[in-house]
């Protein structure tokens, strides 16, 4: 008969609601929890709190006041300001993002089904993806320059472009950077797509083939509510980022020509542009930043709501 000094002790455990765990287990947990939690608390509550406190500070005298937001709604409302027409260019990019949206959903779909040259599409459109940006945006400068391709090419139709260039001029810059950001949109979105067809069922789209399914028939009937959930998600991740959307005006432009956008426009009061610093308003751009949180939150909400109506398609 076993004696009571020789009796197995039960390893003592930890009730943390319904699950139970060994002293050990638990210690390992809050271990690995705990350095991303002291990060997330330094580099982003402790960030964001204290910008939005000094949104309602004076800069100067750091006394609580409203200044900074009356200050955001005259330069909004200005006619032909700065930020006015950093709000309309950004307008023009996040639409421009999401027709790009869905015209990367549409070449990926025709890359999936092997078209001719496939192959060699699949490498061109991921190219700028690769390609380092400054080294695109010079290539594009040289070859938009009135003494460039594009401009020997318009003389010989007898349409010569002025001397100051596309981008020299407030009529053409902006169309001229989006156009830029038309030809390098086909990249990472396209991988993505492709990556997401290649999960749908074959019998699917064979049944579909049977039944004399159309390509477009096909895409918008079969493949696009079998691959809802990402395309739900890279909708909703752009209108997550709807301020934000902008071209590479450093780059082209530094913002002049009435090119700039609201997030470059945040950029220069913070860093400044070419050699030159910020200009210090951090308390203006901390308000700027809090109004564009209270619209952006509530419209990411509601179309997060409109996303989750469409009823997710299980295979």
């Amino acid at each position: 008969m076993m004696t009571e000094a020789f009796r197995p002790q039960k390893k003592r455990r930890i009730r943390i609601g319904s699950l139970e765990m060994r002293p050990n287990r638990v210690v390992f947990i809050i271990a690995t929890l705990s350095l991303p939690l002291i990060s997330w608390a330094v580099f982003w509550l402790y960030v964001n709190l204290d910008g939005i406190l000094l949104s309602f500070k004076n800069p100067r005298t750091m006394e609580w006041t409203m200044d900074n937001f009356k200050q955001v709604y005259e330069l909004i409302s200005a006619p032909g300001g700065e930020l006015a027409i950093g709000f309309r260019n950004t307008a023009l990019y996040f639409v421009e993002g999401m027709v790009l949206l869905v015209l990367n959903l549409v070449v990926a779909f025709f890359l999936y089904k092997k078209v001719m040259g496939y192959k060699a599409f699949r490498i061109i459109f991921y190219l700028p993806a690769i390609i380092s940006g400054v080294a695109l945006t010079t290539v594009f400068q040289e070859f938009i320059k009135p003494q460039g391709p594009l401009g020997t090419i318009m003389k010989m139709l007898g349409h010569p472009l002025d001397e100051v260039g596309l981008l020299g001029s407030a009529k053409t810059a902006t169309g001229t950077i989006m156009a830029y950001c038309f030809w390098t949109g086909f990249s990472g979105q396209v991988l993505m797509f492709t990556a997401s067809f290649s999960r749908i069922p074959i019998d699917v789209l064979e049944a579909a083939h049977i039944d004399g399914c159309k390509p477009f028939r096909e895409l918008v009937s079969l493949v696009l509510p079998l691959i809802m959930p990402m395309f739900s998600t890279m909708l909703l991740l752009s209108f997550t980022g709807m301020f934000s959307s902008s071209g590479p005006i450093l780059l082209f432009t530094q913002g002049n020509f009435e090119t700039t956008t609201v997030a470059y426009w945040l950029f220069t009061q913070v860093y400044g542009s070419g050699g030159y610093g910020g200009t210090g308003s951090y308390g203006l751009v901390s308000a700027l930043g809090l109004c564009l949180t209270v619209v952006a939150v509530p419209l990411t909400i509601i179309v997060h709501k409109l996303v989750d109506l469409i009823p997710a398609v299980e295979y």
